[in-house]
């Protein structure tokens, strides 16, 4: 078997491709590697996918379109250690059969836990506290912090992320809300949350996290109208995509001081020095970290080896992504 890593030499690769996991992949077959510390061109990959049955990818990888796979005569595989797979997975892929593996339910994981981490951070003040210790020795000045035990929380799409997000907030016995045009009541309640409309969630959630998936209906779908229900002391979470709020409405609320937020994504990235959000007390800003540890990347590559090793053996891959999903996953 003949076996493509596109990923480009660096941090990234070295991150994913762990020795352990490449000798793994080793073990599959012959094996050739991306040369470059940049990812292949179009007509690069073209010609690198000559006679290759699996290819192993991540984030940047070209589009496995009808230029890419020209030459592509016996690939079987795609496997993305990354999370997302609408960007390259094209209707070619799907119409030559080749399966699609991902990454995706480790990213996840790790997502959600980030997401958990923020909300608590940001009840707690922590980077506030941590940057008036910073300053000042010892700050003595009460301010007022906040618990995440019976708060209500609001979450805005069911995917991956959000399923892992909910298990995690059971603990802490939140009451929690769904909005999700997917789901039917008896889903939601099977999974120990009420589906309610937007908004009702801005009406009666003290912490909404935002988790849809980027695509062009979602697109504001967080807007003025709907954070002007928010009261000063609510708190909007949103490590999905920027483009899903409207980041011009939110900065003038939280420059009116409606409410709180702690975001890790934005509409334009890296975020200006112009933007209204910078500087606001009530505004925690993180450059895009929300996504899994480092540690957890060579998970992430390990569950996509393990699916490959069944597909080959004849089994079924446990993350494989059909085309129907693929297009409600996040446009990147």
């Amino acid at each position: 078997m003949k076996i493509l890593i596109e990923t480009p030499t660096g941090i990234v690769r070295d991150t994913f491709f762990t020795p352990e996991n490449v000798e793994r992949i080793n073990a599959l077959g012959t094996v050739e590697w991306n040369p470059y510390d940049r990812h292949m061109t179009p007509e690069e990959f073209r010609d690198a996918l000559v006679d290759v049955d699996v290819c192993f990818c991540c984030w940047g990888v070209p589009a496995f379109d009808s230029l890419v796979l020209e030459k592509a005569n016996n690939l079987k595989i795609i496997a993305y250690v990354g999370g997302s797979v609408n960007h390259f997975a094209t209707d070619e892929v799907y119409n030559r059969g080749i399966h699609v593996l991902t990454g995706n339910e480790e990213f996840a994981r790790s997502v959600a836990e980030g997401n958990l981490g923020y909300i608590i951070a940001a009840l707690r003040r922590l980077p506030q506290t941590v940057n008036e210790m910073a300053a000042d020795g010892w700050q003595l000045t009460y301010k007022r912090t906040e618990s995440l035990l019976e708060q209500n929380v609001g979450i805005v799409g069911l995917g991956t992320i959000s399923r892992y997000l909910i298990s995690y907030l059971k603990p802490f016995q939140c009451n929690i809300k769904l909005f999700s045009n997917h789901t039917t009541d008896e889903e939601a309640a099977a999974l120990g949350v009420e589906k309610v409309s937007l908004e009702e969630m801005f009406k009666t959630c003290k912490i909404i996290s935002v988790n849809s998936a980027r695509t062009p209906k979602n697109y504001h779908m967080i807007s003025d109208e709907l954070m002007g229900l928010l009261r000063p002391d609510c708190l909007i979470v949103n490590t999905s995509r920027g483009s899903l709020i409207d980041e011009e409405a939110m900065a003038r609320h939280l420059q009116a001081g409606h409410f709180r937020a702690i975001l890790d994504v934005y509409e334009e990235e890296p975020l200006p020095m112009t933007s209204g959000l910078r500087g606001l007390e009530n505004c925690i800003l993180i450059p895009h970290r929300g996504g899994p540890t480092t540690d957890r990347r060579a998970a992430a590559t390990r569950v996509v080896i393990d699916d490959v090793i069944a597909i080959m053996n004849g089994g079924t891959a446990k993350y494989e992504v059909g085309k129907a999903r693929a297009a409600t996953m996040t446009h990147i």
